[in-house]
């Protein structure tokens, strides 16, 4: 039983490297979906962290930016995935 084991785990290796190997490496590489949401949750709470500093930034520092306050507020009103 355990050699039927190992040689189907066999075969199913031999398989994966040949599907694999017709594939131009593209697949292979792009990170699985876990990974690209966490991503995605990365980005989203920064873009959220930097729109919150940007509605508490003065009207000094806006100006120092070339940023009206409408702008500003238009800016930070936006939900976080946009």
């Amino acid at each position: 039983m355990i050699f039927a084991i190992a040689g189907v785990n066999s075969l199913t290796s031999r398989k994966a490297a040949a599907a694999s190997s017709h594939h131009d490496g593209a697949e292979a590489s792009r990170p699985g979906w876990g990974t690209r949401f966490l991503s995605w949750c990365v980005r989203c709470s920064e873009r959220s962290r930097q729109r919150q500093a940007l509605a508490e930034l003065d009207d000094h520092h806006l100006k120092d930016i070339g940023k009206t306050r409408q702008e500003a507020m238009a800016e930070a009103s936006k939900p976080f995935w946009k």
